[in-house]
């Protein structure tokens, strides 16, 4: 038997082995790292277009005019040129919470928050989704958990919430006024601003590997109140889990009380800080506003 092919076919199977060992190790350690490192930067993308929509809901707010705004956010990542299979997601718009109705004459007109949150499918590194609600991003994980994603913790969250400006803007109160012929200054013109969200019925998730759109679309809707009416009553929910009220309420309370003291047809304001709720009323049917509109600021937010 001539031994002298041995050497050679047993090299060849050692280089073998090494390569099947090397390969292993590749794939179980090597590119996992690789496709969690790019999971990390798909979430990060996600964090950043959330940020970037919940800013896009504050101005709608804040504008308070027709408008159409969008954000682009990839579904799934995780994908590498070693290993292309990408993860999913999902994106999905509920309607929210009420934190107001204005009241005039009886018939209520409400103000209503939405949210809007992603959950991951099959990720790559750890299920970290995101949630929009009450004005700031939590970060959510398995079992329902959720931390605040801007601030430390949710004692933070509540501090920022009692001053926020997102839910004094919700509702805006302009008036104006002129002296009758008894020289008396009354209260002839009332613009009430009033915002609320809601989902698209149509189009309120998405859910695939590649890339989502959170859209909003507002669109003003003005209501002449005929006649003019006799009280006008702002009632603010107390019982979110975040202070939303607090800063709205004031503001609501504030404008009625200097309209009571400034006009000579508004007969008293009254309130309840217990209730945060705040009337104010005209002193008869002859001495209303000539005009009073409700400016209802309709937003509906969508994914697709």
């Amino acid at each position: 038997m001539d031994e002298r092919a041995v050497a050679p076919v047993v090299a060849a199977m050692l280089l073998l082995a090494a390569l099947v060992m090397f390969l292993s190790v590749y794939n179980a350690v090597v590119v996992p790292s690789f496709k969690e490192q790019a999971e990390v930067e798909h979430l990060y993308a996600v964090e950043e277009s959330f940020l970037a929509f919940g800013s896009d809901m504050t101005t709608a707010a804040a504008l308070k005019q027709d408008l159409h705004l969008s954000k682009r956010i990839p579904l799934g990542g995780g994908d590498t040129i070693f290993d292309p299979v990408r993860s999913g997601g999902s994106l999905r718009v509920d309607q929210g919470d009420t934190l107001a109705n204005v009241t005039v004459d009886g018939t209520p007109y409400f103000c209503n928050l939405t949210n809007f949150s992603y959950t991951p499918i099959s990720n790559f590194w750890r299920d970290q989704g995101y949630i929009w609600q009450h004005g700031y991003t939590n970060v959510t994980g398995a079992g329902g958990l959720q931390t605040p994603l801007d601030y430390a913790d949710m004692d933070k969250v509540r501090e920022a919430a009692e001053r926020s400006g997102f839910a004094g803007s919700l509702i805006e109160i302009e008036h104006d006024g002129r002296y009758d012929n008894n020289d008396n200054y009354n209260c002839t013109d009332v613009r009430i601003w009033v915002v609320t969200f809601e989902p698209d019925k149509k189009h309120y998730f998405a859910s695939g590997n590649g890339v989502g759109t959170l859209s909003l679309n507002a669109a003003v809707e003005d209501i002449r109140i005929t006649p003019s009416p006799n009280t006008i009553e702002i009632a603010v929910n107390t019982g979110l889990p975040v202070p939303l009220n607090t800063s709205l309420w004031a503001k609501c309370n504030e404008t009625f009380h200097a309209m009571n003291e400034t006009y000579a047809n508004v007969e008293n304001c009254t309130f309840s800080p217990k209730e945060d709720l705040v009337t104010l009323t005209f002193t008869d049917s002859e001495h209303v506003p000539e005009r009073v509109t409700l400016r209802l600021v309709r937003v509906v937010v969508s994914a697709r």
